[in-house]
């Protein structure tokens, strides 16, 4: 293949992909901000992680299952979880 048939391809490829990425940003879904409220550091139990993990991707978020991921990734990482000593 010569060097204008590899720049060719290359082009369309990436006009076929701009294309693709527009189409899927314009119909993607609007997801509306999740409040999260404040966890105490001792309510953290490993039954409602697994009962926050269960809920499918395709509902609603669950404000309380966001607050309860957020201050275990707080946990994890060592930074202060809300209401607990540092």
């Amino acid at each position: 293949m010569d060097q204008g048939t590899v720049l060719r391809t290359l082009v369309v490829a990436g006009l076929v992909g701009s294309v693709i990425a527009a189409l899927a940003m314009a119909s993607g879904l609007q997801v509306e901000p999740v409040v999260a409220t404040s966890v105490p550091a001792g309510t953290i139990s490993s039954a409602d992680l697994k009962n926050c993990a269960k809920l499918e991707t395709a509902d609603q978020i669950d404000p309380r299952c966001a607050a309860l991921w957020e201050a275990n990734r707080r946990r994890f990482f060592g930074r202060p979880v809300d209401g607990a000593a540092p």
